[in-house]
């Protein structure tokens, strides 16, 4: 697919305000899944650079805010398994660090006990605010079904 030098100047102009618009959503939903600002940071900053990369043709006709918050989700659940192997290596290694293995260890249980409608929903209506509806059309399930979601969440992590 070639692209005239106007598409390109539409693509870039549509970056730059779902940019603007959008960088404060995804850097609170990334910090809410971290727990960690710098981490956040590198999530949020990696999410925009892939939209960058993928601004010619992702349909700006589209929302956009469900592509970036997919696409954080994703990275930031990489970011977990990685640590998650450099904290817990195979069979017969020890940790690096073990009050690091131990604090792992303790988000890992408690966020385990989500699942990921749990964690999404809960996420973006307690920590992010959004309305019941607008998750659930982001989630592609019902308010019902978000409203049990974030319902079941907070038990779990209260029994934690």
């Amino acid at each position: 697919m070639t692209l005239t030098t106007e598409s390109w100047a539409t693509a870039e102009l549509a970056y730059e305000v779902a940019f603007a618009r959008h960088w404060d959503d995804v850097f609170r939903f990334a910090i809410a899944w971290t727990n960690d600002w710098s981490a956040a940071e590198d999530l949020t900053q990696e999410a925009f650079l892939r939209l960058w990369r993928s601004r010619a043709t992702v349909d700006w006709s589209e929302p956009i805010v469900p592509w970036l918050i997919t696409t954080t989700r994703r990275l930031a659940t990489d970011r977990f398994r990685a640590l998650k192997r450099r904290i817990l290596p195979g069979p017969g290694a020890g940790p690096q660090d073990p009050g690091l293995r131990e604090r792992w260890l303790d988000v890992a249980a408690a966020m385990g006990r989500l699942s990921p409608l749990e964690r999404s929903a809960l996420v973006l209506t307690a920590v992010h605010g959004h309305p019941t509806e607008s998750v659930a059309t982001l989630l592609g399930v019902s308010a019902g079904s978000v409203r049990s979601a974030v319902s079941r969440a907070r038990a779990k992590l209260e029994d934690a």
